[in-house]
């Protein structure tokens, strides 16, 4: 709402309008006062809002966590709920897809490609994979993800065999197999895996659909 003061004039004693002056100065101070129930400028916090209306909204300084505006809706950080995700019409996309192929042609002549590191959990969702190579084996290792996190594999290219299996002397994967590998070697066969906890809150791979795969 706005606020207004009386003018005081050029020709207007100051003396004389030391009444008109305070009372401007009160005015002031009480909206000022009125704001600051919402703004604490020394600490830089906002509080109390019953509403707030706006074209853009922004979280972050050298790093932006939340960026709103009239055709985006972009959240750049982790995402944790505790509540429910209900959707009315909608849906939900996965883009996350892996810009390499997972082929004998980029693990060469090791013929072996990492999934993830002993460090780092497997980067991407979506991961197409294949094989031209009918004599030799590739062998993609999945190394350890977080529990939740699901993961792909999806044959597109090649009739040579792809085994996706544990890096050796580890337990990453669990399968109905004897020696937990999942192997793809035909285009249009999928794995579909989710990391579930152990029972010792460490994660671990389990098969939850997929098309055409072999477990040995």
């Amino acid at each position: 709402m706005a606020i207004s003061v009386t003018e005081i004039l050029g020709t207007d004693s100051l003396s004389g309008s030391r009444l008109v002056i305070n009372d401007n100065f009160n005015v002031l101070a009480s909206e000022i006062n009125a704001m600051e129930v919402y703004f604490a400028p020394t600490a830089g916090t906002i509080t109390n809002l019953n509403n707030l209306s706006t074209e853009a909204l922004r979280v972050g300084l050298s790093t932006i966590l939340l960026d709103i505006n009239a055709s985006t809706f972009d959240i750049l950080t982790n995402v944790k709920m505790t509540g429910n995700l209900n959707m009315s019409f909608g849906g939900i996309f996965r883009n996350d897809t892996n810009p390499t192929s997972l082929n004998d042609t980029t693990a060469g002549s090791g013929m072996a490609i990492d999934v993830g590191t002993s460090t780092a959990i497997p980067p991407y969702t979506m991961n197409r994979c294949g094989n031209t190579d009918i004599t030799n084996t590739l062998t993609i290792s999945l190394f350890q993800g977080v529990i939740g996190q699901e993961i792909f594999f999806m044959c597109t290219e090649g009739s040579g065999t792809v085994n996706i299996q544990s890096p050796a002397a580890t337990n990453y994967i669990v399968t109905t197999g004897a020696n937990d590998i999942i192997t793809l070697n035909a285009v249009g066969e999928t794995v579909h895996l989710l990391a579930i906890d152990n029972g010792s809150s460490i994660p671990v791979w389990f098969i939850v659909g997929g098309d055409g795969y072999v477990l040995s």
